[in-house]
């Protein structure tokens, strides 16, 4: 088992999620995998692993590993979390990106062009960019780590492909006002506009069928 190995199984099922061909709460199948892409069980099982332990995946007693899916309250609580950590992040880079606002502004650009040619998967992949950069600017390798794991495990790989196509370019706005206060050093403003723009997408994500969500059995108990 090579580490190279690992890490293929780990991008094909993150890939998979992310465009959709694997849903939340679709079941995985140790054997499938080991055939398909030519790997041993160990491999496809370690990469099983770490994705269960960044909570893209799921295991389950009886029913083995799963896309993980998650409830309304899950979602919501996972958004509340990511919204001030990414609101905490554009805080600690907005000076770094007033100093040299150049590659933002750019990149700016570069949405807005997308959001005009109505091309999703570009503008998608652009967003990505967007938030790396700017968790990248805050020069925290925790706040960086937990953020992209909160990525991994919800909103950007589980939902993008099932919101409504503009809804998502609508988020560009949001985009525009971060930017302006950043270039402009005004990072509590900075911050609460991304806090804002993390929630308007919770709001996206929780406007899907209840289809999506896993049953949430305590509230029901209630």
């Amino acid at each position: 088992m090579s580490e190279s190995s690992v890490e293929s199984v780990v991008q094909m099922i993150t890939d998979a999620v992310r465009t959709g061909r694997l849903a939340p709460g679709m079941r995985l199948v140790e054997a499938e995998f080991t055939q398909n892409l030519g790997v041993s069980r160990s491999t496809v099982r370690e990469g099983f692993q770490r994705l269960i332990a960044a909570g893209l995946l799921t295991s389950e007693r009886h029913r083995g590993v799963s896309v993980r899916q998650f409830t309304r309250k899950q979602v919501h609580d996972l958004y509340v979390l990511r919204a001030n950590l990414e609101g905490l992040g554009v805080e600690l880079a907005t000076s770094k990106v007033a100093e040299a606002p150049a590659f933002i502004q750019d990149l700016q650009q570069l949405m807005d062009d997308a959001e005009n040619e109505r091309d999703l998967t570009k503008f998608s992949q652009l967003n990505t960019e967007f938030h790396h950069y700017l968790a990248d600017m805050a020069n925290n390798e925790y706040l960086k780590s937990v953020i992209l794991q909160f990525e991994t495990s919800i909103y950007w790989l589980q939902f993008r492909v099932l919101v409504d196509q503009q809804s998502v370019f609508r988020t560009n706005q949001d985009h525009r006002v971060i930017v302006e206060h950043m270039v402009a050093g005004r990072g509590a403003k900075a911050a609460a506009a991304m806090r804002q723009h993390i929630l308007n997408a919770e709001e996206m994500v929780q406007s899907l069928p209840s289809s999506h969500f896993k049953r949430d059995m305590a509230a029901q108990n209630l």
